[in-house]
């Protein structure tokens, strides 16, 4: 894999912070990453390693918040299912993984 994700990775954007998402190396995890270059963060600086769609929904929606507190459950909800739909809609061998 190259230095940083590519760009065609599902992606969360929120408050003009975006996150993006890949498999792990072995397909049993997600990983969450900055996607864009901030002043706080770098593109494809690692946010985590998630076990599920929604754990890396509320994962990012915890850093992009920076404020300790849990997103909305409904939100995370909404979110969560439209990662899964755009994941597995995602060529990943096209994309190098």
């Amino acid at each position: 894999m190259s230095d940083r994700f590519p760009d065609d990775c599902p992606t969360l954007t929120r408050d003009g912070q975006t996150a993006g998402f890949s498999p792990s190396p072995d397909g049993m995890a997600l990983f969450a990453w900055w996607r864009d270059t901030t002043g706080d963060h770098t593109d494809s600086e690692m946010i985590g390693v998630y076990p599920s769609y929604e754990a890396g929904v509320i994962g990012v929606l915890r850093a992009i918040a920076a404020d300790g507190m849990d997103p909305d459950p409904d939100e995370v909800t909404v979110e969560a299912k439209a990662l899964e739909r755009d994941f597995t809609a995602t060529d990943w061998m096209g994309l190098g993984f």
